[in-house]
This record gives C-alpha cells, sequence and structure tokens, in this order.
C-alpha cells in the first residue's frame, strides 16, 4: 500500500489556484525530494499531507485513510518539520519533546520510550536538559528532527531541513536523516540540489502548481551507460530513430517533439556503454537532416530543475501564444 497518493488534487486560495490536479504517490522506503522554484506549490503540498490544509477537490489518502478523514488518526501517520521548526526556547529538550507527543496522543510508557528513541536517534542527551534557546543551530535543527519522528509515523515530511547548517551539522544530519527514512515514505523538500541528491531517490519537480517531471534518481535505475542528445532537424524522423535504433552499442533512441517555434527534435541516444566514436550516429543523422548540435546529457538534480521548467515554461507559452 502506498504512503501517500495525491489524487487529482486542487487547492486555492481565493481565486488564486496553487495547485492543479496533482497526482503522485510515495512508497513506504522512498526519500522523494520536491523540488520547484519559489510559487511552485511545494509547501502547500506538505501542509496538505500534514492536514494544516484540506485539498478543494481530487482525493489524498495517507496509509489508505483519507485525508479529509479523522485528524486524531491520521496525525499519528504523519512527521512533519517545517522550514521553520516550531521551538519553545524556554523549554528544556526534554520537556518540549514531550510536550509534542502529548500533542500527538502519545502517554505514559508510550510517551516516554518515544521521547527516548528520539533523543537517541538524534544525538540529544548531551543537551536533553539544556533550555532550547542556548542551543546551536545544528542542535535546534536536530530537536526539530526530533519532534517530527516521536510516535514513529509512517510519513515524515521535511522542509528544509538542512538549510542554515555548517558543511559539519549537513553531513550529521544528512546520516541522521537517513537511519530515521528507513521503512517511512519521506518528502523532502529543499533548495539546495546536493542534498538531494545525495538523501533522494526520486525527484517531484512543480511548476506553478503543476507536477512537470517525476523521475527517479536511483544511481542503478538509472544506469544506462552515455546519453547523447542529438538536436536534429528533419522530415524523416521515424526512419532516423529506427536507424538509431539498430545501431550496435545504442539501447534507445528517443524524441521530444517539435513546437510551432522551434521546429527542431531533441533525440536522446542511450548507449549502453561509453562509445569510442559518435561518427556512425552523426553519419545517419546528416544523411537523414540537419544536425543542430550534440551534446552529452547531464543528469544532475539542478541539470533536470532547469530542464524541466524550461520545457514547461516553453509548453506554456506554446498554448497560449
Amino acid at each position: 500500500m502506498a504512503a501517500i497518493v495525491f489524487d487529482g488534487v486542487c487547492k486555492s486560495f481565493g481565486s488564486r489556484r496553487v495547485l492543479h490536479h496533482l497526482s503522485f504517490r510515495v512508497e513506504p522506503g522512498e526519500i522523494v525530494g520536491l523540488l520547484g522554484p519559489n510559487g511552485s506549490g511545494k509547501t502547500t503540498t506538505l501542509r496538505l499531507i500534514s492536514g494544516y490544509y484540506q485539498p478543494d477537490a481530487g482525493r489524498l489518502t495517507i496509509q489508505g485513510v483519507a485525508r479529509e478523514g479523522s485528524r486524531g488518526q491520521l496525525k499519528r501517520y504523519v512527521g512533519y518539520l517545517p522550514e521553520r521548526a516550531p521551538l519553545y526556547d524556554s523549554l528544556t529538550v526534554t520537556q518540549y519533546l514531550h510536550f509534542v507527543g502529548r500533542c500527538k496522543g502519545l502517554r505514559g510508557g508510550e510517551l516516554k520510550a518515544s521521547v527516548e528513541a528520539s533523543i537517541a536517534a538524534f544525538e540529544l542527551a548531551s543537551v536533553a536538559k539544556t533550555a532550547i534557546a542556548r542551543l546551536s543551530k545544528g542542535f535546534r535543527q536536530r530537536v526539530g528532527l526530533g519532534q517530527a519522528i516521536l510516535g514513529d509515523p509512517a510519513v515524515l515530511l521535511l522542509d528544509e531541513a538542512t538549510n542554515g547548517l555548517d558543511p559539519m551539522q549537513i553531513i550529521e544530519a544528512r546520516d541522521m536523516i537517513r537511519q530515521v527514512a528507513k521503512g517511512r515514505a519521506v518528502i523532502f523538500s529543499s533548495h539546495l540540489m546536493q542534498e538531494v541528491e545525495a538523501l533522494c531517490t526520486r525527484a517531484i519537480i512543480l511548476r506553478h502548481g503543476h507536477l512537470i517531471t517525476d523521475v527517479s534518481l536511483d544511481a542503478d535505475a538509472n544506469e544506462q551507460g552515455t546519453v547523447i542528445l542529438l538536436r536534429w532537424k528533419g522530415e524523416s524522423l521515424p526512419t532516423l530513430l529506427a536507424t538509431l535504433n539498430a545501431m550496435p552499442g545504442v539501447s534507445q533512441a528517443t524524441a521530444e517533439g517539435s513546437t510551432a517555434s522551434d521546429p527542431s527534435h531533441v533525440i536522446r541516444v542511450c548507449y549502453r556503454e561509453a562509445p569510442a566514436s559518435l561518427n556512425s550516429m552523426l553519419e545517419h543523422a546528416m544523411a537523414q537532416g540537419q544536425v543542430l548540435s550534440v551534446e552529452q546529457e547531464d543528469r544532475s538534480v539542478e541539470a533536470i530543475l532547469v530542464d524541466a521548467v524550461r520545457r514547461s515554461d516553453r509548453l506554456a507559452a506554446e498554448e497560449t501564444a
């Protein structure tokens, strides 16, 4: 059973539509990077899952239970660290974790065990009796992460969880997140592309409330040798694709369609191993049309994000032209 399911979810604030028929699933064990420019709907998506907002249309389920169902039942399923962790400076770390645990419905031995597990997971024992006001940025972030896993939630939402930390603190937080993410469905929203690459197995990219890309970041799943991007212009695309797909060493050749403003095609030629030469491919392409450019595909998260956003904006411009 999927831990999180969005099925055509829409959300508006007044006359402004923030999410447009958003659909995706997150399975237990996945760490999904939620990406997109400012104003794309990332925080709204997290707040819908947490129960802070309710969807206007569509269906959202957590562990198979509808989000518009009992909040008392669902709040135990979700742990949430917002961008600004809701810490109370006057409380000690232990007092604060007990307070949040009680808010989640934990009591007695279950509360005590959950707080102890949280303190152990994020190495907070040395500051357990320290007032939060006296903690460094790194320890404050650990406390925020600690409260998110109270009650052993099946879903973990982390919004800019490593923002503002120094390099060593980021590495420590990253290792801790990996440990507590095991067996959980995790959504990790961040503007730090290197963090998404280091932590996430998949990326969902939003633009103006639309899902524009959902791509695996798993190194094993993406093992496809070398990918060459060929920008090509011509009349015999099916013939060229058939020729490229029959070439030795090519695992797949596909094309992204042209538009009215750009009649060229971008052809992705995937090689099982790095080719010794591209001459044969280029000869076939030039025989069938005009080669405009050739480059090796960059599969970094930053490149995926930039490409997805530019493609989305180009298609939107075409639709309104």
